[in-house]
């Protein structure tokens, strides 16, 4: 699983279902394929990193 981050200060925000970056990981949209989420990070802005469960 792959999610896209931004960094805002000092905190990471994810991109949500809703299109928009939120502070806390477990409302972040997680995507299936690494590819997918390199779309949606050049689309919206943010760096894609893998998700560590």
């Amino acid at each position: 699983m792959w999610v896209v981050s931004k960094q805002v200060g000092v905190f990471s925000h994810y991109l949500t279902t809703a299109n928009g970056f939120q502070p806390g990981i477990e409302r972040a949209n997680k995507f299936v394929s690494q590819e997918m989420a390199q779309i949606m990070a050049k689309k919206y802005g943010g760096t894609v990193q893998p998700l560590n469960k």
